[in-house]
């Protein structure tokens, strides 16, 4: 049956991925009526510097910026 996959920076709240289960688990049974023990859902943590926006990694000082270039000239 459904299994989901979210991948994330790190969420400093546990509480907030615990939220994030259960309402993901409520859309897809909504949607998809499939039955709640058969909906997976799995949340992986990446960091910063394993994750990359348009080749610019996530902890570099410039990321909010240079992670929305469309070209390598900019």
């Amino acid at each position: 049956m459904p299994f989901i996959h979210i991948t994330t920076w790190p969420v400093k709240d546990e509480n907030a991925i615990i939220k994030l289960q259960e309402d993901v688990t409520f859309v897809v049974h909504k949607n998809t009526g499939a039955p709640l023990d058969k909906i997976s859902v799995v949340i992986s943590e990446v960091q910063p510097s394993h994750w990359a926006d348009a080749g610019v990694p996530g902890n570099h000082k410039d990321f909010p910026v240079k992670s929305r270039r469309k070209s390598y000239e900019e």
